[in-house]
């Protein structure tokens, strides 16, 4: 299956492309799992290292009692396989059920026959984060699909998917999530005591910094956070912290528009712990960013016009966070495309009409692929009187290489150079899609689609349109020019 592109899906029953005139027409987009209702999310911690959970969405393409729930990482193209997922369901008489099933290859544990009209839920451990999803009644009709993300970043991924705010945040500009520490247990410290260091990015301690430590508390719900501040030596002192395996803690310090976090860590019952938090420096040098093999493209028919989609998943590969300054970092669209929108999730861009995507945020090293910025991009390009129409799309950046997906139902082909297909698969609507990977290629050197087997109105057609044009007019002259025949009147 696929549906790591799925919310850049544009179902015709679903979108309107309008012409080339009038550009990119309403788009509705979306994660099938995201756009249902209100969306439900983990309580924040101040590194957000919960999980963000979409409301369930209730389907015709599942079974009756049949519940989906994936789990994937903010990218959208990690999901995470072989994860023990516990179902619960509570029937209206009290009576419990419960199963436990494992993620598969592509995110997804299935839960079958649930009972009808009985409370379901879903829980799950991600690399030592507890997961949680919303509870609902098992509908009568179909089937439900729930996605949990993980990870750095988790809750502000589904909020930019589903255009709304995480609980527990404002409506204002979001601070930048850095994993950039590690907490370790300590034979130093006694239990419930925690020691981290804050060191700058030249590797000094830094003082009078907060820190912020905090759990999310299952049994009573919300979550519990702590501070102290840096002393001369740089470090932050927590003591009388709760322990256990079952209260996973982690820890956030927030500078110049950056909000760097350790992982989730358990306080051991007997020791202490103790790490450190180092705030990543800045730089505004291009060669650190290339287009990650990650990204996804798609090409669709639209009345005189083709629709060119883009995920285009753009990596920081240094150890330093990307500063793109006032001016953005412009991704460039392909020539000629017009009518360009934003895509459902994704980065913030502000997009210039002709010239391209700017983005404006700082792009954190992505040593983990989930903080990678993914900058989701439609527009469309005019089709002419040749079954042939090439995508140039310039990229500045360097390419490792990417997907093309094209519906089976179009008969239509692609080509470019080193392109290779490969077999086609289905998304999460079962629509089959054609696939093809895309060659890797150097910084500056644009990449060339080219479209074939596009329907055309044709020169023939055009010119037995003129002779017949051409043969009523001459019938016209002829017809006009014809000498009248005498009445009997005027033979009289």
């Amino acid at each position: 299956m696929v549906d790591t592109f799925q919310d850049m899906r544009l179902p015709v029953q679903n979108t309107t492309f309008m012409s080339r005139k009038a550009g990119l027409g309403a788009v509705v987009v979306g994660l099938a799992f995201a756009l249902a209702g209100s969306t439900v999310f983990a309580q924040d911690m101040p590194p957000d290292h919960g999980a963000a959970m979409s409301a369930p969405l209730f389907v015709q393409d599942l079974p009756v009692g049949t519940i989906s729930v994936r789990l994937t990482r903010p990218s959208m193209t990690e999901p995470i396989a072989g994860a023990a997922v516990v179902g619960s369901w509570t029937l209206p008489s009290g009576k419990k059920g419960s199963a436990t099933v494992k993620s598969g290859d592509d995110g997804r544990a299935i839960f079958s026959n649930v009972p009808v009209g009985a409370t379901f839920g879903a829980q799950a451990e991600v690399d030592g984060e507890p997961l949680s999803t919303a509870e609902f009644p098992v509908p009568a009709e179909g089937g439900t699909r729930l996605l949990m993300i993980v990870g750095a970043n988790a809750t502000g991924a589904m909020a930019e998917m589903t255009g709304q705010s995480p609980h527990g945040m404002g409506g204002g500009s979001k601070a930048l999530r850095v994993r950039a520490g590690k907490i370790e247990p300590s034979d130093k410290l006694p239990a419930g005591a925690v020691e981290i260091h804050v060191l700058g990015a030249d590797g000094k301690p830094m003082l009078g910094v907060r820190v912020d430590l905090a759990r999310t508390r299952q049994a009573a719900g919300g979550v519990e956070v702590k501070h102290a501040d840096t002393d001369d030596s740089g470090t932050a002192r927590f003591a009388g912290l709760e322990s256990g395996e079952g209260v996973p803690w982690a820890a956030a310090v927030e500078r110049d528009g950056m909000r760097m976090g350790t992982q989730p860590f358990a306080l051991e019952a007997k020791r202490g712990s103790a790490g450190e938090l180092r705030i990543p420096g800045k730089t505004s040098d291009l060669s650190v960013l290339r287009v990650s093999a990650n990204t996804r493209m798609m090409v669709e028919l639209r009345e005189d016009s083709l629709a060119f989609l883009q995920n285009l998943v753009v990596e920081n590969t240094s150890d330093k966070v990307f500063d793109p300054g006032p001016r953005g970092l412009l991704i460039p669209l392909p020539d000629g495309c017009t009518g360009a929108e934003k895509m459902s999730g994704g980065a913030e861009v502000e997009l210039k009409e002709g010239t391209g995507a700017l983005l404006h945020s700082l792009l954190p090293p992505t040593d983990n692929p989930a903080a990678a910025a993914q900058i989701r991009v439609g527009c469309v390009l005019g089709m002419h009187e040749t079954p042939e129409v090439e995508i140039v799309q310039p990229m500045p950046l360097g390419m490792q290489g990417g997907l093309v997906m094209i519906p089976a139902t179009l008969s239509v082909g692609v080509s470019a150079p080193g392109l290779r297909a490969r077999p086609a698969e289905r998304d999460d609507n079962g629509n089959e899609l054609r696939m093809y990977d895309l060659d890797s290629l150097p910084p500056g050197q644009p990449l060339r689609l080219t479209v074939n087997g596009l329907p055309t109105r044709g020169h023939l057609g055009r010119w037995i349109a003129g002779i017949l044009v051409t043969l009523l007019i001459a019938a016209g002259v002829v017809a006009a020019r014809r000498p009248r025949r005498p009445t009997p009147a005027a033979k009289a």
